[in-house]
């Protein structure tokens, strides 16, 4: 089970990736397929209910098309 502050963590994450999505007009379906992750695992990210891996976090900023370093900046 994940701490408060570690689930906390998730939840600013998955705000800060729908923010990004949703800034290029993107639908899950769309960012899922962009980067090879399942729609319904992108939807549980931007929900703070599943951690990643760092390949997914990898294949996130390939398909918003950004560093990984914005990414990761929230």
């Amino acid at each position: 089970m994940l701490s408060e502050e570690h689930h906390d963590i998730l939840i600013k994450f998955g705000k800060h990736l729908q923010a990004l999505r949703l800034k290029q007009n993107l639908s899950l379906r769309k960012l899922a397929m962009n980067c090879n992750i399942d729609h319904a695992d992108v939807k549980k990210y931007e929900n703070g209910e599943l951690n990643m891996t760092l390949i997914s976090l990898t294949e996130l900023s390939k398909g918003l098309s950004i560093p990984l370093k914005e990414l990761m900046d929230f």
